[in-house]
């Protein structure tokens, strides 16, 4: 069994895994050009295409990072026992390379970091890794990109506002907006999704359920004592005004990961929240024209693609393949503005004011080279010793599959101000000014 004493001599403080992926080459550039300082390696299964991802590194930005091949269970098992923290962009996830990966790191002690937006993966690596993370005090946090960060650090951020600057005894509702964004679509995101909605319905039985990943091992299922939340409403299905914001708002079709995430989140620490907690997401729109529109055109698109003959065709004529994503242009010049907003009520039950995170992505498209950076900066506060310390579980000496705000916090909110690509702030709702 690895102890904390055995990772502190490991070779290298990250292995990036999947490098030579789309998004994973975006986040060795990130780490090559802010972090060449680290002990960093680079990984993944065709040796041949991991020296070349290593070559243009080192050409580009003059900055040469090991590589490692791992292409099976036991060069994979002796890559994660090299590493403080191993941060994977090898999807998609749903498979039984990625679950061993996550569970090698689990048996070995190793921090484990990957981007999944696959609730299925999630719920597999909670239910078969948890307490074998505890037990080797090592932590497994699945969505540390664009899935879910914003959102479930934003609840977070904007839930404590406003229990401790707003005065509320528990918080009522939390509610996450896309707002303003210029971003694209990449063929791993698609094929991601494909494979979620191509699985038998045996294999997707309570997805749908926004306590999916709060109900397994950690969360209300270690809880007796807790009554767990009643069952949050489903996602908003449709056009609605937003009193909070006072913009028409659509459906979110992050919601459907971003719920789950949070819902861990509350059930990991239910005292952060208050016991009447719930959580709801949409998209702001520019006018109520606008959100019937964008309602009527998400429904009609998530119909064809669960047809299986219009998928394949959608896939082969107009959507990116796999390996593809967002120009140059998309990706250096994208924005995004994500807002959460926290109601809370204080003891005598009346209202509190309410508080919003927004959370910000500069000059990167936030599926893409927003995620890269993004998900390298959650990693390095596993991978850091010195940002490892500051973390609550590793204070406690514990361990455990957690979601990106139980474990990260304000270390990784810290870190995302102080990178070139973020910003995060939290102020009165009264004071925010949305941008759609």
């Amino acid at each position: 069994m690895a102890t904390v004493a055995a990772r502190a001599t490991r070779e290298f403080d990250l292995i990036v895994y999947g490098a030579n992926g789309f998004t994973g080459a975006l986040a060795v550039d990130y780490l090559a050009r802010a972090y060449p300082h680290l002990s960093i390696a680079i990984a993944g299964r065709d040796a041949a295409k991991i020296r070349a991802r290593a070559d243009a590194t080192r050409d580009a930005r003059g900055v040469t990072f090991p590589t490692v091949v791992a292409r099976d269970a036991a060069s994979r098992e002796a890559m994660v026992r090299r590493a403080r923290t191993v941060l994977t962009f090898a999807g998609p996830y749903d498979g039984d390379a990625a679950r061993a990966l996550a569970a090698s790191c689990a048996d070995a002690g190793t921090d484990y970091c990957d981007i999944t937006g696959e609730p299925q993966f999630v719920r597999d690596v909670v239910e078969t890794c948890h307490e074998r993370a505890k037990a080797t005090g090592c932590a497994l946090v699945s969505c540390v990109g664009y899935d879910s960060v914003p959102w479930d650090l934003g609840t977070a951020l904007a839930s404590e506002a406003t229990m401790k600057r707003g005065g509320a005894a528990e918080i009522d509702v939390a509610r996450g907006h896309a707002g303003r964004s210029r971003g694209g679509v990449s063929g791993g995101t698609i094929a991601s999704a494909a494979n979620v909605v191509a699985k038998p319905k045996s294999e997707t039985r309570g997805m749908g359920d926004p306590h999916f990943f709060a109900k397994c091992a950690g969360g209300w299922a270690d809880k007796p004592d807790v009554e767990a939340a009643k069952r949050w409403p489903s996602p908003q299905g449709t056009w609605a005004f937003d009193e909070d914001t006072k913009r028409w708002t659509m459906p979110s079709i992050m919601a459907g990961i971003n719920a789950k995430v949070v819902a861990r989140s509350y059930a990991l620490n239910p005292e952060r929240y208050g016991k009447n907690f719930r959580y709801d997401e949409s998209d702001l729109c520019a006018s109520k024209k606008n959100a019937i529109l964008g309602t009527l055109t998400l429904g009609a698109f998530g119909a064809a693609f669960v047809v299986p003959p219009l998928r394949w065709l959608m896939r082969k004529t107009i959507l990116p393949k796999q390996g593809e994503g967002p120009s140059e242009d998309t990706r250096e010049n994208g924005f995004s503005h994500v807002y959460v907003v926290a109601n809370g009520r204080d003891a005598k039950g009346e209202a509190v004011d309410s508080y919003c995170c927004e959370f910000e992505f500069i000059k990167a498209d936030p599926g893409y080279k927003g995620t890269a950076a993004l998900a390298c900066e959650a990693a390095l506060c596993l991978a850091i010793p010195e940002e490892r310390a500051r973390l609550d579980f590793a204070k406690e000496g514990s361990g455990g599959c957690f979601t990106p705000s139980a474990c990260m916090g304000h270390v990784l909110m810290e870190r995302l101000n102080n990178a070139e690509n973020f910003s995060v702030k939290v102020q009165k709702l009264k004071d925010t000014v949305f941008l759609v």
